[in-house]
C-alpha cells in the first residue's frame, strides 16, 4: 500500500486540519523567529545594565577607597548582590589577593587559586588576565556560557569584577513570549472549530451517508442504496453506486450457484498467490473433509507449503519452480497434505497457471482430490515387495530354496553365491548334497529326513561346503519348512551363514589368551573375575603363581579363603579394601603382602573394579601386580632422601649465614662508598664557591663534571642498594587496589607531568591483586618515570596506562609515544646497568628496568615490552588472577 493512501484523511478533518497546521506554521515561525533575537536583545540589555551599575559602583568605590574606610568597602562590594542576577562580586588588591566578595571565605584569598577550584568560572580568568583596559569598564560575555564579566579598574590599583547569569532575563522573556503563542494558538482552534462545523453542515453529512452507503455494498449488502437526490456530484455518485450494487447482485446469485456445486464435490478447489510459501486465496468449503475451515486457511496463520508434507515439499518446490519458469501451465503432482488432526492424506493436485502477456504469473488455482486409498495400497504393494527384496538380499546372510524330495536348490540370493563362489545360474543347476563333505553331508540328511516325516518343522547345524576353488567355507545353517494349507511341504527355506572368519578369531582368541598370560608372567601381574550373578571366580595362571596357591586347588571359594593368603599384619587392609569396592566404574588400589607361608616375601598392588551387568548384577574384575622390587627400591630411595634433606639443611644454613654477610657488605660499602664522595661533593662544592673566579673556563668546567660524576656514582650507589634490598626483602602478599595505587604513583609524578606538559591517559579497569604493595608500587613508580622521560622531546608527550583481564591473567600496560628502542636488545634492557640511549641525553642509572624485573619476579608475574625505534614503547606487566 502506497504512503499517500495510508495518510489519507476524510476531507471533513483534512481541511480543518490544515488550516490548523497553516497557521500553527505561521506561529511556529514567528516564534522561532523572535527566539532566535532574545538571546542578543537580553545580551545587549544585561550589557548596558551591568555596564551601568558599576559605574555607578566605580565612582561609589572610589570615594570610599580613597578614604581607606575597609569595613564600608566591603559592605558596597556586599550591597552588588541585591542586584537581579548577580552571581559573584570580588574587589582585588594590586597584589592579586581578594579584598571584599560577596562570599565571606574567599576575603584574603589569592583571585588565581579561587578561580582555578571552581570549574564554572573558568573562562573568567581570560577575562581578568588576558589585558582588560586600565581605565575604562570592561564587559565581555563569556563564550559558550550564561555568564557576563565586567572589570572595573581604579587609579589605585584595585580591579572590580562582577559575575552576571543571564539564565533569569532569558528565561523571563522566553515565558512572555510562549503565553503570547499560546493566546495566538487558541485564538486559531477557536476559529477552525467553527469552520469545521460548517462544512459538516453544508457538505460532509451527505458524503458520510454516502460513504455508509458503499461500506455496506462492500460487506456483502448489495440490498443498500444511498439513495441520495439532487444534481450534485455526490447525487450523481450516489446514482451510479445504487446501480452497480444491482448488477453485483445478480452476478452473486449466479456465483452462489456454481460455489455450492463446487463445494458439494469432493475435490477440494484452491488459488495461490505466487509468494514465499504459497499464500491461499480461495480455498473451497469441501476442504473441511480434511478437518480445516477456509478461513483459517485465508488469514494468514497457515501456508499451503506449511501444509505439505516435510519428506514431499522439497520435490514439490522443486517441480513447481521447474512449472513456474518453463511450463506446462496445466501439471499434476502427487504429494501428502496434513490434516488438522495431524495425520496425513494423499492427493492428486491438478494445478493451472495464468499468465499476463509478458509470461509473468497472474493467478495460480488447483483442484485437489483425495487419494490416500490408492496411494496405501500402492505403496504398501511396493513396500511388501521392496522389504522381502532387501530381506532376501541381506549382505552378511545367504538364503537359498530347495524342492522337499531333492537336493536341488531352486533359489538362491546373491550373498549365497558370495559364499560358496558360485554364480546364482551355476548353483541353481548344482545340488547341496554334491557341494558337502563327509560326514557333514549324512548328518544334514539325516537331519532333512526328519522334516520329510513331520516329525520337525526346522533344524540347525554346522557344516562344510566345498567352494568352487575347492577350499572349505564352515556355515551355520537354519532350515525351516514351508507347507501347504493341508500341512504338506511346499519347499524348504535356509539360511546360511559363513563362520568361517568367527573360528578363525576364535583360534586367535585362544593364541592371544596363551600370549596374555605369558605377558602376565612376564610382567608380574595377574588377574581374576567375579560374577555375582553366578557366584563365579576366575583367576590367571599369574595369580596363582604370585600367591604361591596351587593351581590344582582352583582359587579361593571365597573372601575368607583368599585373605587367608594374605600376611597376617596386611590382613585388615587387604579385607577392607576388598569389601569397598565402589558400585560404580572407579577402579581402587591397595598395597600388601602374601603370607609367609606361602613362600618368600612378597609386595603386591591389588586393584578392584566393579562394571554392571544387562540384568542388574554386577561383575568383578581386579589385578594383582608383584612390586616387590618397587617396595625394595622405595625403601633404598626413602633412606637416600633422609640423607639428602639432611644436606639441604645443612647448605641452607650456610645460604643464611652467607646472605647475612652479603647484607652486612652492601651496608658497608654503601657506608663505606658514600663517605668519600660526600667529601668530594663537599670539597667540590666549597672549590666552586670561593675559589670559582680563579679557575679558567676549562677549570670550570672540569669541576662541573667532577660534581656531575659524584651525584651519578651516588645514584648508582643508591640504586644497587635499592635492587639488593628487594632481592632479599621479604615479600606480603597483600590486596592492593591497583587503579588506587596507580593514582597515587601518578600524584608523585605531578611535578614532571606539569612541567613536561605530559597528556596522561588511563584505560583502568577495576582490579583488585594480591601483591606486595611496596614492589608494586617500585614497578609503577620506575615505568611511569621511564615513559615521562624518554617522552618529554615530543611536541606532545603521550603517556597511557591501562589494565584489562584476559582468562586467568591480568595484564598492566604503561605506553609512551618516546624515541623507543630495537627489539632486538628486548632481554638487554631488563640487565643490571644495561642503557641503550646515551647519559648526556637521558639521565639514569641502568637500574631502573632491572629493578622492575626483579620485583615483578619476586612477585610472581611477567614483565616484558614491545616497541620500534621512534614510534613509543609499551611495557606490559602480567599477574595472576
Amino acid at each position: 500500500m502506497r504512503l499517500s493512501s495510508r495518510l489519507a484523511l476524510p476531507g471533513r478533518w483534512l481541511m480543518p486540519l490544515m488550516l490548523v497546521l497553516f497557521a500553527l506554521t505561521a506561529s511556529t515561525i514567528n516564534y522561532v523567529v523572535q527566539a532566535r533575537q532574545v538571546g542578543a536583545q537580553v545580551l545587549d540589555q544585561e550589557t548596558r545594565r551591568l555596564r551601568e551599575r558599576l559605574s555607578v559602583e566605580q565612582s561609589r568605590l572610589s570615594v570610599q577607597s580613597g578614604m581607606d574606610n575597609q569595613v564600608l568597602v566591603r559592605r558596597l562590594v556586599g550591597g552588588m548582590g541585591l542586584y537581579s542576577g548577580m552571581q559573584h562580586t570580588w574587589l582585588l588588591q594590586p597584589n592579586g589577593l581578594v579584598q571584599a566578595s560577596l562570599v565571606r571565605s574567599d576575603i584574603g584569598q589569592p583571585f588565581g587559586e579561587l578561580l582555578r577550584r571552581r570549574a564554572d568560572l573558568a573562562g573568567v580568568s581570560g577575562v581578568v588576565f588576558n589585558g582588560p583596559s586600565e581605565v575604562a569598564i570592561t564587559v565581555v560575555h563569556l563564550a559558550a556560557t550564561r555568564q557576563l564579566v565586567g572589570v572595573v579598574p581604579f587609579t589605585t590599583g584595585r580591579r572590580l569584577i562582577a559575575v552576571v547569569d543571564l539564565g533569569l532575563p532569558q528565561a523571563m522573556r522566553f515565558a512572555g513570549m510562549q503565553q503570547e503563542a499560546l493566546r495566538e494558538g487558541l485564538l486559531l482552534l477557536g476559529l477552525t472549530i467553527l469552520l469545521a462545523l460548517v462544512v459538516h453542515l453544508v457538505w460532509f453529512r451527505r458524503a458520510r451517508r454516502l460513504a455508509l452507503a458503499l461500506k455496506r455494498m462492500g460487506e456483502g449488502e448489495l440490498q443498500a442504496r444511498a439513495g441520495l437526490q439532487g444534481h450534485d456530484e455526490l447525487a450523481m455518485i450516489g446514482s451510479e453506486a445504487d446501480r452497480m450494487a444491482e448488477r453485483l447482485l445478480s452476478g452473486q446469485t449466479r456465483l452462489r450457484h456454481l460455489v455450492d456445486l463446487v463445494d458439494r464435490s469432493p475435490v477440494v478447489v484452491v488459488e495461490w498467490r505466487d509468494e514465499p510459501g504459497w499464500p491461499m486465496s480461495y480455498v473451497s468449503q469441501s476442504v473441511a473433509q480434511w478437518g480445516y475451515q477456509p478461513g483459517e486457511l485465508l488469514h494468514g496463520e497457515l501456508t499451503y507449503a506449511q501444509l505439505i508434507h516435510p519428506q514431499d515439499i522439497e520435490r514439490v518446490t522443486i517441480e513447481a519452480a521447474r512449472y513456474f519458469k518453463d511450463g506446462p501451465d496445466e501439471h499434476r503432482q502427487e504429494y501428502r497434505l496434513r490434516c488438522a488432526d495431524g495425520g496425513w492424506v494423499w492427493v492428486d493436485d491438478r494445478t493451472t497457471l495464468t499468465r499476463d502477456e509478458h509470461g509473468v504469473i497472474t493467478d495460480i488455482s488447483g483442484i485437489l482430490l483425495d487419494i490416500t486409498v490408492q496411494k496405501e495400497a500402492q505403496l504398501a504393494q511396493q513396500e511388501q515387495a521392496e522389504f522381502l527384496r532387501l530381506f532376501y538380499e541381506l549382505p552378511f546372510i545367504g538364503m537359498a530354496i530347495s524342492a522337499p524330495g531333492s537336493t536341488r536348490w531352486l533359489q538362491v540370493n546373491s550373498q549365497l553365491c558370495v559364499i560358496l563362489g558360485y554364480s546364482r545360474e551355476e548353483l541353481t543347476r548344482m545340488t547341496w548334497a554334491e557341494m558337502t563333505p563327509q560326514p557333514d553331508l549324512d548328518q544334514n540328511l539325516a537331519l532333512r529326513d526328519q522334516m520329510l516325516a513331520n516329525r520337525t518343522d526346522n533344524y540347525s547345524m554346522r557344516k562344510r561346503f566345498v567352494r568352487k576353488n575347492g577350499s572349505f567355507v564352515h556355515t551355520e545353517i537354519d532350515v525351516r519348512a514351508v507347507r501347504h494349507p493341508d500341512g504338506t511341504l511346499k519347499h524348504l527355506f535356509a539360511t546360511i551363514k559363513d563362520i568361517t572368519e568367527r573360528l578363525q578369531a576364535e583360534a586367535a582368541i585362544g593364541k592371544q589368551r596363551d600370549l596374555l598370560e605369558l605377558a602376565e608372567s612376564m610382567a608380574g601381574l595377574g588377574s581374576w573375575v567375579y560374577d555375582t550373578q553366578s557366584q563365579s571366580v576366575w583367576w590367571s595362571r599369574q595369580m596363582y603363581r604370585g600367591i604361591g596357591r596351587d593351581e590344582a586347588l582352583g582359587p579361593p571359594p571365597d573372601l575368607v579363603a583368599y585373605l587367608d593368603c594374605i600376611h597376617p599384619d596386611d590382613r585388615a587392609l587387604a579385607d577392607r579394601f576388598m569389601r569397598s569396592v565402589p558400585g560404580s566404574e572407579e577402579m581402587i588400589t591397595a598395597e600388601f603382602r602374601r603370607h609367609p607361608d606361602l613362600g618368600a616375601l612378597r609386595w603386591f598392588r591389588g586393584s578392584v573394579q566393579s562394571k554392571p551387568t544387562a540384568t542388574g548384577h554386577h561383575t568383578y574384575s581386579g589385578t594383582l601386580l608383584d612390586i616387590t622390587q618397587l617396595k625394595l627400591a622405595q625403601a633404598t630411595l626413602e633412606q637416600s632422601n633422609a640423607a639428602l634433606e639432611q644436606r639441604v639443611t645443612e647448605r641452607t644454613a650456610q645460604l643464611r649465614g652467607l646472605n647475612e654477610e652479603l647484607e652486612a657488605f652492601s651496608y658497608t660499602v654503601s657506608h663505606d662508598l658514600k663517605a668519600p664522595l660526600r667529601g668530594i661533593d663537599g670539597y667540590s662544592q666549597l672549590l666552586e664557591e670561593e675559589h670559582g673566579a680563579q679557575l679558567n673556563e676549562e677549570g670550570r668546567q672540569f669541576l662541573v663534571r667532577i660534581r656531575r660524576g659524584v651525584l651519578q656514582m651516588g645514584d648508582l650507589i643508591s640504586g644497587l642498594l635499592d635492587y639488593s634490598r628487594m632481592e632479599r626483602r621479604t615479600m606480603e602478599h597483600q590486596r592492593v587496589d591497583v587503579p588506587a595505587l596507580v593514582t597515587q604513583v601518578i600524584e608523585g609524578h605531578a611535578a614532571d607531568i606539569e612541567s613536561t606538559d605530559v597528556r596522561l591517559s588511563l584505560n583502568l579497569e577495576p582490579m583488585v591483586l594480591k601483591l606486595d604493595r611496596e614492589g608494586m608500587a617500585v614497578v609503577l613508580r620506575n615505568l611511569v618515570g621511564n615513559a615521562i622521560k624518554f617522552s618529554r622531546t615530543r611536541d606532545q608527550p603521550v603517556v597511557e596506562i591501562g589494565a584489562r583481564t584476559e582468562g586467568a591473567h591480568r595484564i598492566l600496560w604503561v605506553r609512551d609515544n618516546g624515541v623507543g628502542f630495537d627489539m632486538k636488545y628486548h632481554d638487554r634492557i631488563f640487565g643490571i646497568f644495561q642503557r641503550l640511549q646515551r647519559a648526556e641525553d637521558y639521565q639514569g642509572t641502568g637500574l631502573g628496568l632491572a629493578l622492575v624485573a626483579k620485583a615483578v619476579q619476586r612477585m610472581g608475574g611477567r614483565v616484558w615490552a614491545e616497541s620500534q625505534p621512534g614510534q613509543g614503547a609499551t611495557f606490559f606487566l602480567e599477574f595472576p588472577s
